[in-house]
C-alpha cells in the first residue's frame, strides 16, 4: 500500500516543520489497516496524517 499524493505532500510538510524545530523523527509508518501515516518525533510528539491529508497531533 502506498500513501495518497495528498498524504505524501503533507508528510513532507510535517517532516520539514519538525526538523526546523530540531525534533528528531524516530518513526514514520503507514498503517495499512487505517490508511493513516503515523509519525513519532522527539520524546512525545505523535502525529497522524489521514488519507485526505488532514493532520492530527496526538
Amino acid at each position: 500500500m502506498k500513501p495518497t499524493v495528498e498524504q505524501a505532500i503533507e508528510l513532507f510538510k510535517v517532516c520539514q516543520d519538525l526538523t526546523q524545530m530540531y525534533l528528531p523523527i524516530y518513526l514514520v509508518r503507514l498503517d495499512e489497516r487505517t490508511t493513516r501515516i503515523y509519525i513519532l518525533a522527539g520524546q512525545e510528539t505523535e502525529i497522524e496524517i489521514f488519507h485526505n491529508a488532514r493532520v492530527r497531533y496526538l
